[in-house]
Parts: structure tokens; sequence; C-alpha cells
């Protein structure tokens, strides 16, 4: 893997401490580490909101381009979503570097991971919207600066231009042709799984809390597991048998959700998202060994909230309960003092352990 000397620009409120900032920024590094990125250095501004034109301050953005140039950093990540016009001064100021915000990091780890082409034609969806408005300021920072005709004529530049336009604008729509295509299939092979009475039951949760190594270990299907972001992109459905019931039934596994997760990345993954908005019941899966579990389980809980899931049956499910120190174990279920009225059960999807009894749990919440 070829590894990238990173500096990390953020800016936090004037009143936040620094080591909350650092805090803050654990989730981003490991963003960073999963596209293979080495952080070098962080620079942390205190103002009231980025500048309009340079994300930090004109005295502290100068210090970052010459500590970049000092320190031959290859890739430059802000911690936030840049404005088009942002990324055409950082892109003057750091020459020969990349230049991300959060959202191009993500796309970029979608890219690293996107195996099915159902998970490539999302991505490649929620690219065009992400970098189309930065093509369009790249553009009219340059209009002046190319060949042109004069006053009342169309310049050559203008003209490519707009033709480099137009060639994007069909492009977004052959990509949303082709997912709202896909969409309508996968509708169609939901319905024949409703036909055949086979309970849909999907696991959602917050990126690496352990879902597919639970969809392996009901499933027995062959699915990539790691301890890493976003390996999952692609829908993955399996069969387990549920003895209290005497019946089989369907387990998908859907994208990782996270804090932030902008709204156009949401939008472009409908496809693998719609299994969870028509489930029977959502396993909601909490990394329990995870000291932000709480934070985490309200940040999933908004996302389906946003995909209209408020009213499926959910069952908390705390994982990876072989991290975590017996004496300790109680903490766990601080949680539900928020949730009283979801079911819950602890589970190693690793080890196998708690596996029949979340068998049960599922038989007393899924109807029949």
């Amino acid at each position: 893997m070829l590894l990238h000397k990173t500096l990390i620009l953020d800016v936090i409120p004037s009143d936040m401490r620094r080591p909350v900032a650092e805090e803050n920024l654990e989730e981003l590094l490991e963003l960073i580490r999963t596209v293979g990125g080495i952080v070098v250095e962080k620079i942390i501004q205190r103002r009231g909101h980025p500048s309009a034109k340079t994300f930090l301050g004109s005295g502290k953005i100068e210090e970052a381009a010459d500590f970049a140039k000092q320190e031959k950093i290859d890739l430059i990540i802000v911690n936030g979503e840049l404005k088009p016009n942002q990324y055409v001064h950082l892109g003057k100021l750091f020459p020969e570097m990349k230049v991300w915000d959060r959202v191009d990091l993500i796309l970029n780890i979608f890219e690293k991971h996107a195996g099915s082409p159902e998970a490539k034609l999302q991505i490649k969806a929620a690219r065009l919207h992400h970098d189309i408005p930065k093509i369009y300021a790249r553009q009219s920072t340059t209009l002046f600066e190319r060949s042109g005709a004069g006053i009342g004529t169309r310049g050559a530049g203008e003209k490519g231009i707009e033709e480099e336009k137009r060639h994007i604008r069909r492009l977004i729509k052959s990509t949303e042709r082709k997912l709202e295509s896909m969409l309508k299939q996968q509708g169609h092979q939901r319905s024949s799984r409703k036909n055949h009475n086979f309970p849909m039951i999907v696991c959602v949760g917050y990126t690496n809390a352990g879902k597919s190594c639970l969809m392996k270990c009901l499933t027995k299907k062959d699915v990539v597991v790691r301890d890493a972001l976003f390996v999952t992109l692609e829908t993955r459905i399996g069969k387990f048998w549920l003895p209290e019931q005497k019946r089989e039934v369907l387990l998908a596994d859907t994208i990782g959700f996270l804090r932030d997760l902008p709204p156009k990345l949401i939008s472009s993954f409908l496809a693998t998202l719609r299994e969870a908005q028509e489930a029977d019941l959502i396993l909601h899966i909490i990394d329990g060994s995870d000291p932000r579990c709480l934070e985490k389980i309200i940040v999933v809980n908004g996302i389906l909230e946003k995909l209209n899931c408020q009213g499926i049956p959910q069952i908390l499910v705390f994982n990876k309960m072989d991290r975590i120190p017996a004496s300790l174990k109680d903490i766990c279920f601080l949680p539900l003092r928020e949730y009283p009225d979801h079911k819950s059960v602890c589970i190693s999807a690793l080890k196998k352990t708690g596996i029949d009894d979340l068998k049960k749990v599922i038989s007393e919440v899924l109807p029949l």
C-alpha cells in the first residue's frame, strides 16, 4: 500500500479545549489510516467559523502551506465539507498536493472497497455529485485565462467549458438512470421474497461494529470480515434457521453508518439502504467495547429516522463482548437507560458466543 504523508486542517470553537478537539479527530484519523495515510501533523485553529476562502485564517493557512512544503506532504485533509471556491484557493496554496475534505476521504475509502457493480455505480453517482461544483468553480476561475474571441462572441475557452458541462450532465443522468433501474430490479426481488413469506432481518450499525462478522456467523455466507471501516458497501443477503419459530429467515448486511454522513452519500446508497426501510426487524449492531458507543447509537438512530425506519422493531446487539473484562461488562448496558423499550443481547460474533441467545430474542420480537 502506498502511504501518504498527511496534514490535517481543522477549525474548532473558541471555547473548545485542545484535548477535546484531539479526541474528536480520532474518527478522522481512523478514516485516514484506512485509506493509507500517515498523519504527520494536525493544525487546529480556534475561530468562530471557517474562512470562506481558505478554511483556516490567512496567517494560519500560510503556516500550514509552509509546513506542507517543508515536510513534503502528499495529502491535505480538511475536517469538514469544503465549498467549491475553497477547493480552488487551497489548490493554489498546496500545489502538487491532494486536497480532500471529509467527503472526499470517505469516497476514496468507498472506491477502495467497492467490489460489485452495484457498489461501484453508487459510488460513481456520489462522486459526480460531490465533484461537479468543484469542477465548475475551477472553470470559473480559469475562464478569462483561456484564449477567446472579442467582445460579443463566444471564445474557444468558453465553448470548451460548455461542452464539458454538457458532458458532465449527461454522465450524471446516465448514472442515475442505471441506479433507478437497479432500484426497480431490487424492488422486484424484495416483492418476490415477500411473496414466498421470507421475513427480512437487516443488520445496521456504525461502521466497523461487526455486522459482516455476525452475518458470516449466522448465515455461514462467505463475506469479507476485516477490522477496517466501510468494508461492506453493497447489500449481501443470506439465510439462517430460527429454531423457536421453526423457519428460515433472511438476513441482510448494509453499509456502515458514520457521524455527519452527508445527505448526498446517504441518497446515493439508497439501493443498499432500501433493505432497511422495508425490513421486518432491524438488528442494531453496536461495538460494546467502544467507550463512545452511546454516541454512535444516537448517530445510527438519527440516520434510521431520516430513512423513515422508526416504526420497525429493533434489537440492540452489543457485539465484541470478548474484548471487555467481565468486571466492566455492566457498563455496556448503560445505553439501555436511554432505550428502555428495546430488547437487547450481548454477543461476540467472532467467538460465536451469545448467538443462541440472539436467536431467542429475534424469535420473541420478529412477527410470526
